[in-house]
């Protein structure tokens, strides 16, 4: 049998080289989420007989018309969509019986925009570079990914957060199949960012997600602090059924079988209302037993080290890009939940920390740091108070790109982690391809192949780099001249309670 070809559990599937990488795309995980699925957890696919073609990337999952969201999801215009769309990517050396670490790629995109078949994401490199797997995974977004039904359906219905048991029952398949295309089910890294790293975060305080990876790499997200209860899903539920005029006593069986437009349609009414972040993980008491971050506080999650970090200027890119109803979308949230004046001297230290920006730059920072910095930093806490290992970055390169507007914007050390600065895409977040941006992706990529080999990120082009812990926190600087810097912004950490 070629190489090319693997016997997986449930079939063969047959791939193809790409240079000096051989790439298995498409491939299912679990069994198509439709119909009396779903809204339900997924399940195992079904086997199959004879070769599977494997060569081309599957559909990619149903999500946001948004204009807002598919400006900023680097998917193209006609690109295939189907609620069939549960599968992964695989990219390898060789399927050679070798024992590689294993990356996996959670992609990003509020929950409701992504994929993993984007170039930004493309594994070679760290195939090709680094002697290890990658596998990047498709999962159910938005209103498909997260209506919940267990008190309006019964128990029957009490598992929710589907998009998370999705990326769990792809690890699930990594742990089973790995080893056929030359990759260790014993080295499996997960790694993130932005909504993929929210994910992560409730993964890592998940039961049934325990022993899938062995450490996880956070870019630019954590699990909130207050995250939706139950409550919250289900009167979001509640507000959809009304939408799409379902009966509440027949919820299962009619959204069963509604048509997957109505069901993007009222998807993104709730968007308009309620923001691109509308839909996000919650604790049902089930599938997410508690708040993530108190778990981990707790010390009941996973173990597991953690390489975690954000951007400086966060926020910049949805400033930039959407205008500033997000940025007042925050600043009413933050003043519902602490009071005005609680708020209003918030924005007064935000102005004083950085004098050359402007006010309403201040709640530009702001604004980045309640949504991603303060999060990460409390994760890494939680972590490290267990005696586990954590390093913390935060990522300073500032792009020339818009004017320089962006600063150092989410999203913007993607294409750095992958060693994928020559795409399209990248030249819109980071202007053109210098040989100083070379350099800095070659680092930081070397850097985070290092933590996926051996756990320890020190020594890979970066300066040595500590781990964190509440008393130093350590936390590498990466930038132009990337340097370590002890409780950067400190003050401002210092204003918001634990």
């Amino acid at each position: 049998m070629s190489e090319l070809v693997v016997q997986t559990q449930q079939g063969a599937v047959r791939g193809r080289m790409r240079g000096e990488v051989a790439m298995w795309c498409g491939i299912r995980y679990a069994e198509s989420p439709t119909g009396s699925l779903r809204f339900r957890p997924p399940r195992p696919p079904p086997p199959w007989t004879g070769e599977r073609d494997a060569t081309g990337f599957g559909p990619i999952a149903p999500q946001s018309r948004d204009p807002r969201a598919q400006m900023m999801s680097g998917i193209g215009d006609g690109a295939a969509m189907s609620e069939d769309c549960l599968t992964l990517n695989v990219y390898s050396p060789a399927a050679d019986g070798a024992r590689r670490p294993v990356m996996v790629w959670i992609h990003g995109g509020a929950f409701i925009m992504g994929t993993s078949s984007i170039p930004l994401y493309d594994g070679a490199s760290f195939a090709a570079r680094h002697d290890m797997v990658v596998v990047t995974v498709n999962y159910r977004l938005g209103l498909l990914g997260f209506l919940y039904l267990g008190d309006i359906a019964g128990d029957d219905h009490a598992e929710g957060n589907c998009a998370l048991l999705d990326q769990i029952a792809a690890l699930t398949w990594v742990q089973g199949n790995i080893a056929r295309f030359g990759g260790d089910p014993d080295a499996v890294t997960v790694m993130g960012q932005s909504a993929g790293a929210i994910s992560i975060a409730t993964l890592l305080a998940m039961p049934t997600a325990r022993g899938l990876f062995r450490r996880a790499i956070l870019q630019s997200g954590a699990s909130g602090l207050t995250p939706p209860t139950r409550g919250d899903a289900t009167l979001l539920a509640e507000g959809i059924l009304r939408e799409l005029d379902v009966d509440r006593a027949r919820a299962p069986e009619m959204l069963a079988s509604l048509p997957l437009e109505r069901l993007l349609a009222a998807q993104d009414t709730v968007i308009g209302r309620r923001g691109l972040a509308a839909f996000a993980p919650y604790v049902d008491g089930v599938t997410v037993p508690d708040a993530p971050l108190a778990i981990m506080r707790a010390g009941l999650g996973a173990r597991v080290p953690l390489l975690l970090g954000s951007t400086r200027d966060e926020w910049s890119l949805f400033e930039v890009f959407l205008g500033d109803g997000p940025t007042g979308a925050v600043r009413r949230a933050l003043e519902e939940r602490l009071g005005a004046d609680a708020v209003a001297r918030l924005h007064a230290a935000y102005r004083d920390a950085r004098p050359d920006r402007s006010p309403e730059r201040a709640w530009v920072d702001l604004a980045g740091h309640i949504a991603f910095w303060i999060p990460i930093v409390r994760l890494a806490e939680a972590q490290s108070a267990c005696f586990v290992p954590v390093w913390m970055y935060r990522f300073d390169w500032a792009s020339p790109a818009v004017g320089g507007r962006l600063g150092a914007a989410h999203a913007l050390d993607l294409p750095f982690v992958w060693n994928t600065i020559d795409r399209p895409a990248a030249q819109l977040l980071i202007g053109s391809e210098t040989d100083e941006a070379r350099a800095l992706a070659t680092a930081m990529h070397d850097t985070w192949a290092a933590f996926i080999r051996g756990g320890d990120p020190a020594g890979a082009g970066l300066p040595p780099w500590p781990t964190y812990d509440a008393a130093r926190r350590a936390t590498m600087i990466i930038d132009r001249e990337s340097r370590v810097a002890d409780d950067p912004d400190g003050a401002l950490r210092a204003l918001w309670p634990a």
